[in-house]
């Protein structure tokens, strides 16, 4: 019989907090040849029972006991967030690689202290930012990375996530402070925030509001922010649960050309010339340069769990980069914290995020010790 090739050997997989409904998401990844499913564990043990049957391996009462037991290469984290960095740290602790659910703790500082841990085990922590994968978003880093849309000037992000509330009473802990840390910031919209650090890089500065409208939580169903870029870029974000809109899209404006991207789709206009010689040149008092589209051929690929795990099997197997590590995943919490922390202060806030000032407010709301700036749908 043939030996797997080290690229393609399976690599043991355990999976804490298997009760998760995005267990789903992760299951078409479980066929992949590289998994190697060893153990779960859950704290509704009856779940943890049922799952561990349904996926031909072993339950365990604790994840220290599992990780102990089964010695695994890769811990993956599906536990409510508040959870994910005191598992984290415990399985990179205990040699083990980690894949963790986004977002990948509640505030920044928690992020901080997984990334130390892998960097002093020397083990990988990737994070579930399956967005980046999409292909359409791949191909717009890549033309931005080419710098085809020259000096970035505009950046717009709209994303609705409409929910029932029934989503919310169905799950208690969902969009409270001391479940979740938050609500669509924390839930939903991490994807929306990480494509936005991750296309034109972590904001300088940040002013926004956030409101619970519609939705029976304590934490905020839409955040509205202003942002301001380092290279003098400005841009906003705009997430709900709580609007019926459609999808979600972002647009990139450069002095080069126009990026305007849709799940499974990207749209691209070029200027000739670029905008900053067009104004230094032109004796047309009231004109713009000359948009031009630009075809782009979307390569194969889907932006679903698989990828995260095909990535992170090839940098532990072959060294490939990880998509998205710790470093990278903090970039959309840190976002969303600073995004809380303005509004809930009423000031603007400079990123680097200030790590005391978001760990006081986040004390504060969990205690109740501070009324959280909740509009009704009637204002």
């Amino acid at each position: 019989m043939s030996q797997p090739s080290p690229s393609n050997r399976p690599l043991r997989h355990v999976i804490v907090g298997v009760g998760a409904a995005v267990l789903g998401m992760h299951r078409p990844a479980f066929s992949l040849p590289t998994v190697q499913l060893v153990g779960v564990t859950d704290v509704n043990a009856a779940v943890a029972q049922a799952r561990a049957k349904e996926l031909g391996c072993p339950a365990y009462p604790d994840y220290g006991q599992m990780i102990e037991a089964t010695r695994p290469d890769i811990v993956v984290i599906m536990t409510p967030h508040p959870f994910h960095a005191e598992i984290a740290i415990t399985a990179l602790e205990a040699g083990c690689h980690v894949l963790c659910e986004k977002p990948m703790a509640v505030h920044a500082g928690e992020a901080d202290a997984m990334i130390s841990a892998a960097d002093r085990t020397g083990r990988l922590l990737a994070v579930s930012l399956q967005f980046r994968h999409r292909p359409e978003i791949i191909t717009a880093k890549r033309l931005i990375d080419e710098g085809r849309l020259g000096q970035l000037q505009r950046i717009d992000v709209l994303a609705c996530w409409t929910r029932a509330e029934r989503y919310y009473r169905q799950t208690p802990w969902r969009g409270t402070w001391k479940g979740e840390g938050g609500g669509v910031l924390m839930n939903q919209a991490p994807h929306n925030l990480d494509l936005a650090c991750h296309l034109a890089g972590p904001p300088s500065r940040v002013v926004a509001w956030t409101r619970t409208r519609l939705q029976p939580i304590q934490a905020e169903d839409t955040a509205h922010a202003m942002l301001q870029w380092s290279g003098g870029a400005l841009g906003s974000l705009h997430v709900s649960t709580a609007e019926a809109d459609t999808g979600d899209r972002i647009e990139l404006l450069g002095t080069g050309g126009r990026l305007v991207i849709r799940p499974g789709s990207l749209d691209v206009e070029l200027f000739e010339p670029d905008l900053r010689q067009h104004i230094h040149e032109t004796d047309v008092l009231w004109s713009s340069p000359a948009a031009h589209p630009f075809p782009v051929s979307l390569p194969p690929g889907e932006a679903d769990h698989a990828a995260v795990y095909r990535n992170l099997h090839a940098a532990i197997l072959d060294g490939t980069p990880l998509m998205a590590d710790g470093a990278q995943g903090r970039l959309s919490l840190e976002l969303a914290n600073a995004i809380t922390l303005s509004s809930q202060r009423d000031t603007a806030v400079d990123l680097p995020l200030d790590r005391a000032a978001y760990s006081v407010l986040l004390a504060e709301l969990q205690a109740g010790e501070f009324v959280a700036d909740q509009q009704t749908s009637s204002e």
